[in-house]
């Protein structure tokens, strides 16, 4: 009897070592696999996480918002949304819209499709459902947002209907309310101004409702959402996220929208992707490259100011620099009292000519710039990027 104990004892101790030997083989092998975003952003390097937000009403599985989260150490956030009707090849050949891919293959589907269209690594995936979002904001106590216009929208076909009604002006929106300002997409902008309310939301969130948090609390909200999330990231990394989050400087977030054109195929609408701007948007948000050159923009340069020869002055000081001059000319007042680069093909090209310049100046866009854009656009020709005008004490060097 005693030797049948022992030998019992004996077997159990050889199990017990055979248990510890596979738990520790497992925990070694995890370890050594785990892709850690926080080791990954610590050792220099560059970091893509694709955010899809899910539209789980009724029966419906699909990716309604997705975005790309480019992470590099040192150097800005880039936050690049996708419209979900853009069109894309798929493995097979076939076309269909973006948001297809995660209703077709799930996430990593959609991983795959995404770094296929911008051509960047995306590792990483994170969704979250309405529920959890309306859980996220409200944890936040609410965030302070300034309504552009009244929104008022039914749809009686969603399950369960939808029903918007948000007046316009600030206010501070909980969950519910929130949530149907990304969803609204009503007005003439359509989906694009769906897309921009969304980025505005994650900047007022990212610039307010963040830096309230003590890591703590962050750390709190991360538990109180995780159910509602599906993720390929561990939850050490989601503290990590959001700790880098919540020291994030506003002004090193940067946002984008991949470009496309609205075309009809088969009946079907699609948002065709601007390959030249989409490459140049991702070569400079995401790989840190900037391909587009002055000597690819145009600038008409006016004298705003009256003083004599700054507008040839700078002309000719830009020329120099490679920009290619398309009209130099007076301004239709010399009241300016600062100057002006107004952006007519985009921010980037605004931004390379800011740099160039020794003087300060102020980016704007044309409807920004009004009712002088109205007297000036006559006299700009047709190609032109960039209109610069000239204000008090404005001057370069050419010497």
């Amino acid at each position: 009897m005693k030797m049948r104990e022992k030998i019992i004892r004996k077997r159990i101790a050889v199990l017990g070592c055979v248990a510890v030997v596979i738990i520790a083989a497992f925990v070694s092998y995890y370890f050594l696999t785990q892709r850690n975003v926080g080791r990954l952003i610590s050792q220099g390097e560059h970091t893509n996480i694709l955010f899809l937000g899910l539209d789980n009403a009724g029966d419906s599985n699909r990716s309604d918002t997705m975005m790309l989260v480019s992470l590099v150490p040192g150097e800005d956030i880039a936050l690049l949304s996708l419209p979900r009707d853009l069109r894309v090849k798929f493995d097979n050949g076939e076309f269909h819209k973006l948001n297809a891919s995660y209703a077709i293959g799930g996430p990593d589907l959609a991983c795959e499709t995404v770094s296929s269209l911008l051509g960047v690594s995306v590792p990483f995936y994170l969704t979250l459902d309405y529920v959890g979002f309306e859980q996220l904001i409200d944890h936040f106590g609410g965030v302070d947002i300034i309504v552009e216009e009244p929104m008022k929208y039914d749809d009686y076909r969603a399950d369960p209907p939808l029903h918007i009604d948000i007046q316009a002006g600030a206010q501070r929106l909980d969950g519910k309310t929130a949530l149907d300002y990304i969803r609204y997409r009503g007005g003439s902008s359509g989906d694009i101004g769906r897309i921009t309310r969304q980025q505005k939301l994650i900047g007022a969130i990212l610039g307010k409702g963040l830096q309230n948090q003590n890591i703590g609390s962050i750390r709190d909200i991360v538990r109180a959402i995780y159910p509602y999330l599906r993720t390929n990231l561990s939850l050490i990394d989601l503290y990590d996220l959001a700790k880098l989050l919540q020291g994030l400087d506003s002004t090193r977030l940067q946002m984008a929208t991949v470009p496309g054109v609205p075309v009809s195929i088969d009946e079907i609408s699609y948002l065709e992707p601007q390959v030249i701007e989409m490459e140049q948007l991702v070569a400079r948000l995401i790989k840190g490259i900037n391909i587009l050159t002055p000597d690819q923009i145009s600038v008409a340069v006016f004298n705003g100011s009256g003083q004599p020869l700054v507008a040839s002055n700078t002309a000719t000081y830009l020329h120099e620099r490679a920009f290619r001059i398309s009209k130099v000319a007076n301004a239709e007042t010399f009241d300016y009292d600062q100057t002006y680069i107004v952006a007519l093909t985009g921010k980037e090209a605004a931004q390379i000519l800011e740099r160039a310049l020794s003087e300060a100046s102020t980016i704007v866009f044309p409807d920004e710039f009004e009712p002088h854009y109205s007297a000036l656009k006559p006299l700009v020709p047709a190609g032109t990027n960039l209109i610069l005008v000239t204000g008090a004490g404005f001057k370069v060097d050419n010497g």
